[in-house]
């Protein structure tokens, strides 16, 4: 038994000399860690203006038409004139690609779009191909929208406008010209995309048969403009439906001098810091004086009044003309208020 001692001890010491040992590299690890923190924490100190922006996240959301406008925000942000004025060349941007003939559906509808009558759910694809369809059998197509009859809700964040448009177009099949006032609704969704064109209303339709004989001559002169003019003396045509536009007297520039000069800002929007434009809508008469003097839409504090109490001291405008003869227009003009 003694001698078997000594033996084992033997083998113990061998195992123990074989087991590996690894260093501990924690302290290592850490030390990287340690020093890439701090080189950041330098270079944000040093190059950096405001920290805190890398990590916070803006709300950036955007209404875009193919950067041709300007941009709408989202429209929670905007008070209701820079939601007129964006709508304003959103639609006007619209309308001026189709008038030179480019209609591309994604820079301005949704991925599904209702619009078109009765047709919804309709893709790019689709909604091109109808577009055109509808064209197709149109000559001389006129469209000319009425910006002072732009009005728009807000609700979440989507925008609901309607407007009125004069349309006018010669149909080859039925050989015949229609016109019309239609109001049309459009729908606008945060990301800036159309998702919903329809035409709300249709009024004052005309059609004109067009024969091939002197026949169309002798209609056309039985509806002439001037003809209805002095048959209906109290009708108030829109400004867009006249030959010759009413005016100041020196023109658009003559009118703003004025107004800004008579202008006397109201002490309560001064101290509310109230500005803006109130947009006044009137009737100019055969005569030239300005009648029916409202408020289309106002800023208020005392501006609304204002406005309509220096538009009273307007000397005589130029009456609308439809085939030289003077008729009742309406109108509309803004009055810029701006401490």
């Amino acid at each position: 038994m003694a001698e078997e001692i000594p033996d084992k001890m033997g083998e113990e010491e061998v195992s123990e000399e074989v087991i590996p040992v690894y260093k501990d590299r924690s302290l290592l690890y850490m030390g990287v860690i340690l020093g890439v923190i701090i080189a950041v924490m330098g270079y944000l100190t040093l190059f950096v203006e405001d920290p805190s922006k890398i990590f916070s996240k803006e709300d950036t959301t955007k209404l875009v038409v193919e950067d041709k406008t300007s941009v709408l925000n989202k429209n929670e942000s905007m008070d209701d004139e820079q939601v007129r004025a964006s709508l304003v060349r959103f639609i006007e941007a619209f309308y001026y690609d189709q008038r030179r003939g480019y209609f591309d559906p994604p820079s301005y509808f949704a991925d599904i779009t209702e619009t078109f009558y009765n047709y919804h759910s309709l893709t790019h694809k689709r909604l091109k191909e109808l577009y055109w369809q509808r064209l197709e059998g149109r000559n001389n197509y006129r469209r000319n929208w009425i910006v002072s009859t732009l009005d728009f809700e807000r609700a979440e964040s989507k925008i609901t406008a309607t407007y009125w448009v004069k349309e006018s177009y010669y149909r080859r099949a039925s050989r015949d010209s229609y016109s019309a006032l239609i109001k049309y609704e459009i729908i606008i969704d945060e990301n800036g995309k159309i998702i919903s064109l329809r035409e709300a209303e249709v009024k004052n339709e005309e059609v004109q048969t067009r024969q091939p004989d002197s026949l169309a001559i002798i209609s056309q002169q039985t509806i002439a403009p001037e003809s209805q003019a002095a048959s209906v003396p109290d009708k108030v045509y829109d400004n867009s439906l006249v030959e010759v536009a009413p005016e100041y007297a020196g023109g658009a520039k003559e009118l703003a001098r004025f107004l800004s000069s008579n202008i006397k800002y109201p002490d309560l929007a001064k101290q509310k810091n109230v500005q803006g434009k109130v947009y006044l809508s009137f009737v100019v008469e055969k005569d030239g004086n300005l009648t029916d003097i409202k408020v289309k839409q106002g800023i208020g504090s005392g501006c609304d009044e204002e406005a309509i109490r220096v538009l009273k001291l307007s000397e005589k405008w130029k009456p609308g003309m439809i085939k030289d003869t003077p008729i009742r227009t309406y109108f509309s003009v803004p009055v810029a208020f701006q401490l």
